[in-house]
């Protein structure tokens, strides 16, 4: 007759198992809690079975696959209706406000970091307690401080949602007038630690899509809602190409040396990019851009240690009317 694993009593396991399940609100793989419990996974997944029968109605055993494993988590339902999100999306929020806390400002970051405690200490309530994890830091270069904007990006965002027109009287860079626009807002991008507004201008007493205009945010001056509506897509650019959308796609070729050829390789610069292996260690990045300079300045950045070495047949140079506003 064969050895069992363990000597302990079916209870016993039960017992074990029940304790990790609700002192940890985590994912428990099948094969740790066999290997811990001292049985097969199928004696788990009865287990499993046994306590589920057992909880209250506002709690339930989550199972599922990570890859290969399965796993179980005991989840709350109350929290669920109640909040909407578990801890695990609460950590995802934390991160996201270390993400974008270069364009917060101070008391703002501050409000956000008291909200996601507070958010953190109810969910906890009758439980372990939970607090978003950190460790996560970003530290960008030459900051612009979006405090004094912030009225902007609220008239903005609303008039995206609505799809109102706006007049922005805005300050292109190296000029010293400010210029009116009436504008179709279509999207708010955050890149390289500014913010730009993408959209269309539209003529003069028109609602139809004219050019294709992108501002940086610092430079509106003031922005106002003219009570109208436009009814087309204004945030219609879908390709994720490389860079902002100051003009028509183009496709290039970019020979990258083997010293940041893992940097390289390691990063999406365009959705649609080809990598290929060179024998010297180096690589040839094939990307889709539709800002050009960017390209190039980028390239650049390198030190000669990449360079442009192509253009592919794809690329075209007739541009629509975009306009970069600076």
């Amino acid at each position: 007759m064969p050895r069992k694993k363990t000597d302990a009593l079916p209870r016993d396991k039960l017992l074990v198992l029940y304790q990790r399940l609700t002192l940890g609100h985590r994912k428990h793989f099948q094969g740790d809690l066999a290997r811990d419990l001292g049985c097969s996974p199928q004696t788990v997944a009865r287990l499993i079975g046994v306590v589920e029968r057992h909880l209250g109605k506002d709690v339930e055993i989550e199972s599922g696959l990570e890859g290969r494993r399965r796993y179980y988590r005991l989840r709350s339902l109350t929290q669920a209706k109640t909040f909407g999100f578990s801890f695990e999306e609460l950590d995802y929020l934390a991160l996201c406000r270390e993400i974008g806390a270069s364009f917060l400002p101070a008391a703002i970051a501050e409000r956000i970091d008291q909200s996601l405690m507070s958010l953190a200490l109810q969910l906890a309530e009758g439980q372990q307690r939970h607090s978003p994890r950190g460790g996560i830091y970003f530290r960008p270069k030459g900051c612009i401080d979006y405090g004094p904007h912030l009225p902007t990006i609220s008239t903005l965002r609303q008039a995206i949602e609505n799809r109102q027109v706006c007049a922005v009287h805005y300050r292109a860079q190296g000029r010293g007038d400010v210029r009116l626009h009436r504008y179709a807002p279509g999207r708010i991008l955050a890149t390289n630690g500014t913010l730009y507004v993408q959209g269309y201008r539209l003529a003069d007493g028109s609602l139809l899509a004219d050019r294709t205009t992108t501002f940086s945010l610092h430079r509106i001056v003031t922005v106002d809602l003219t009570g109208e509506y436009f009814r087309f897509n204004a945030a219609d650019a879908t390709a994720r190409a490389f860079g902002l959308d100051w003009h028509d796609p183009r496709r290039f070729q970019v020979r990258v040396a083997a010293p940041v050829a893992d940097y390289v390789r390691d990063r999406m610069w365009s959705e649609d990019q080809v990598i290929r292996d060179q024998d010297d260690g180096g690589i040839i990045l094939t990307v889709t851009t539709t800002s050009e300079k960017e390209l190039h300045a980028w390239v650049s950045s390198f030190g000669g240690l990449a360079q442009v070495v192509s253009v592919t047949e794809s690329s075209t140079r007739n541009d629509k009317d975009h306009e970069h506003a600076g």
